[in-house]
């Protein structure tokens, strides 16, 4: 007699088929099943005070076929090799633009010399096309000036876009005006200003026929600011060394418009030359190309600040001694092709009898706690073209004479090739920085006149050194030595 108690056999007899009486397997009936195969006895244990062995039949259903469908994962980078931009582009300067739907896009302009400036689109930074469409949308005759509403551009150099606002747009560039047309454009004489034009797109059109006016003379407001003449500022039209005034004071080349997100500042770093010869002692002992910085109007940032107190920062001189002694002993190699005073054949630049300097192409951004200022050295057809940086918590301290400024070295020449005068910009994960800049073959320049300058990308990495400031010292990069590109893409 089964002494188990009642409840729990019913409670395991209830697992496999309720608590009723246990069916007893009926034998399977062959004709039925023949084309279904039909799954072994299988023998169900179940540990309690009691066990009963049930033979249990289970048919598995055949798998149906599911078709494969393969769905498209986004890439996590894009990769790519140097020059990301064949051919001759100069000066390359890059603006990044958030999308509307996600995602980002880049846009890119270079130095032209004359005519109009192409626009190349990017949303990776490795592959661009350029777009149908240039900067002004004017016609032009090659070799000659460009006319923009009323003034001929000639030698049209180093242009940078700003996203002033939603809906408002700027192009900066260097260029040397006239008020006639000029066919051929004369030679570069040292003797050109920065001009700035608005439009509505990215794509231009800028200085559109509505807006006379533009370009624009970088500088105080022209019919309100009564401080322009004693302000940095460029001139209406070609014109040689400092006019009378202090030589920072006139704006030639190299602008580059930045708005600090700490504090929403907006500056605008420039180059100028000394007079030639020059004409005081300071000159005679810092003869050559410097860079500067002015803080720009708030609320107009197309124009300087109007006020005698506006901050104006000397950020770069060639002719720095202690400077260059910290560059060199910045890492084990930045010693390397280091100096601001070289030519295209190797030389030591001699101007007037003085030696000749370059600290040329500066521009601004901010990372954290520190805004970096990056400038390049040594003239740009030599093999010692350069880059290099300094950081301080405020654009004020980036002056050249702050002794608490960080300063290194971003990218080192070599293997025949030199590189310089770039932008920097926040990569499309929104973490990652790079550099676009351009490459020089510097030996084919210096021996077939081979000049032309490609573009491109280099990663900025941002050490720590163990001296409390955390990871804000920027890596320096030889690219001479590695062309691959990877770009983090999220």
């Amino acid at each position: 007699m089964d002494a188990t108690p009642p409840l729990l056999r019913c409670i395991a007899l209830a697992l496999l088929a309720g608590c009723g009486a246990v069916p007893q397997p009926a034998t399977p009936d062959a004709s039925a099943v023949a084309d279904v195969p039909v799954t072994p006895d299988i023998l169900v244990s179940i540990d309690i005070p009691f066990s009963i062995d049930i033979p249990v039949s289970i048919d598995i259903p055949r798998p149906r076929d599911v078709p494969r469908v393969d769905v498209p994962v986004a890439p996590m980078v894009a990769t790519g090799r140097n020059p990301v931009l064949a051919g001759d582009h100069p000066d390359p300067a890059v603006l990044r633009v958030e999308q509307p739907g996600g995602g980002v896009a880049y846009y890119l302009v270079a130095t032209v010399d004359q005519g109009d400036f192409p626009i190349y689109r990017s949303v990776d930074l490795v592959r661009w096309t350029r777009l149908p469409r240039a900067a002004f949308q004017r016609p032009h005759t090659p070799g000659g000036s460009i006319e923009v509403n009323g003034h001929h551009y000639c030698h049209l150099w180093a242009p940078q876009l700003v996203a002033v606002r939603p809906g408002a747009f700027m192009l900066a560039f260097t260029a040397s005006r006239y008020d006639r047309a000029q066919r051929p454009c004369p030679p570069y004489g040292e003797d050109g200003g920065l001009y700035l034009a608005s439009s509505a797109s990215v794509e231009g059109p800028y200085a559109v026929a509505e807006h006379p006016w533009e370009p624009l003379p970088a500088g105080g407001q022209a019919s309100t600011c009564a401080l322009r003449g004693s302000l940095p500022r460029s001139l209406d039209g070609v014109s040689g060394d400092c006019q009378g005034t202090f030589c920072h004071h006139i704006i030639r080349l190299d602008g580059d418009v930045f708005r600090d997100p700490l504090d929403g500042r907006w500056w605008l770093s420039y180059s100028w030359f000394t007079n030639t010869p020059p004409r005081v002692d300071w000159e005679r002992s810092n003869h050559g190309e410097h860079s500067s910085l002015v803080e720009l109007d708030a609320a107009d940032p197309w124009a300087v600040r109007c006020s005698a107190s506006a901050p104006q920062v000397f950020v770069a001189n060639p002719h720095d001694a202690a400077t260059e002694a910290r560059l060199r002993g910045a890492c084990a190699r930045c010693g390397e092709q280091l100096a601001f005073t070289r030519g295209r054949q190797g030389e030591s630049m001699v101007r007037d009898g003085r030696s000749w300097g370059v600290a040329e192409g500066p521009s601004l951004f901010r990372r954290g706690r520190y805004v970096y200022a990056l400038y390049s050295g040594s003239a740009w057809d030599s093999a010692y073209y350069h880059v290099a940086w300094s950081a301080a918590p405020t654009v004020e301290e980036l002056a050249y004479d702050n002794p608490r400024r960080l300063v290194g070295r971003l990218i080192v020449p070599g293997g025949g090739m030199s590189f310089g005068h770039g932008s920097p910009v926040l990569g499309p994960d929104g973490r990652s920085w790079f550099y676009v800049h351009h490459r020089l073959r510097a030996e084919a320049c210096r021996a077939a006149n081979d000049c032309a300058r490609d573009v491109w990308v280099t990663p900025m990495t941002f050490d720590d050194r163990g001296d409390g400031d955390g990871a804000v010292h920027l890596r320096a990069r030889f690219p001479a030595e590695d062309t691959t590109v990877t770009v983090p893409l999220r």
